[in-house]
């Protein structure tokens, strides 16, 4: 089996949920993981620590701590296998999510609410609750070619429900309510 590349994007932040991959990437060297993106925050620095610690004890983890050109971060995203937001929380998760779907890979998300209603409305990503369950959904991404391709369509569809022309046109209903 080839490796599967995986990547997260984003500050560096313990909300990224970092530990949660890396326990895959210690017992999975299959499982290939880029961590991108700037150091902002000096609160963050155990957590850069750690995974840069990680990252001179596993082959399969690569860390570039810097913020990202646009054109870089397209680079990153066409050759990565899965994108994964494996987050404590959605509040940092937004903008990543939604930048990424222009990319039309598959996502791979924790359950939270904002992640959960993207999975259930439009079959945009696929959520999971444990480390287990993470694993499990890369693998299964990874060799399901009906899966990626159903993702990808459910990615169409979000983008197309985010569009300016229907984000606008829903502002002149509700405008027209008034």
């Amino acid at each position: 089996m080839a490796s599967i590349k995986c990547i997260i994007f984003g500050c560096i932040a313990k909300e990224k949920g970092y530990f949660r991959i890396i326990k895959i990437l210690e017992r999975n060297p299959k499982i290939e993981l880029l961590i991108a993106g700037p150091f902002l925050h000096p609160l963050e620095q155990e957590t850069l620590d750690y995974i840069k610690k990680k990252e001179k004890e596993l082959k399969n983890l690569k860390v570039e701590v810097r913020r990202l050109r646009d054109d870089e971060f397209g680079k990153y995203a066409k050759k990565a296998d899965i994108i994964l937001l494996p987050y404590l929380s959605a509040v940092p998760a937004s903008g990543i999510f939604s930048r990424n779907l222009k990319f039309l890979k598959p996502m791979i998300t924790w359950n939270t609410y904002f992640f959960k209603e993207n999975e259930e409305k439009y079959g945009a990503c696929i959520t999971v609750n444990s480390i287990d369950e993470l694993e499990k959904a890369i693998l299964k991404v990874s060799k399901s070619a009906e899966l990626r391709k159903k993702l990808r369509e459910g990615v169409k569809k979000l983008q197309k429900d985010l569009s300016w022309k229907n984000v606008a046109l829903k502002y002149l209903e509700m405008y027209k309510t008034l």
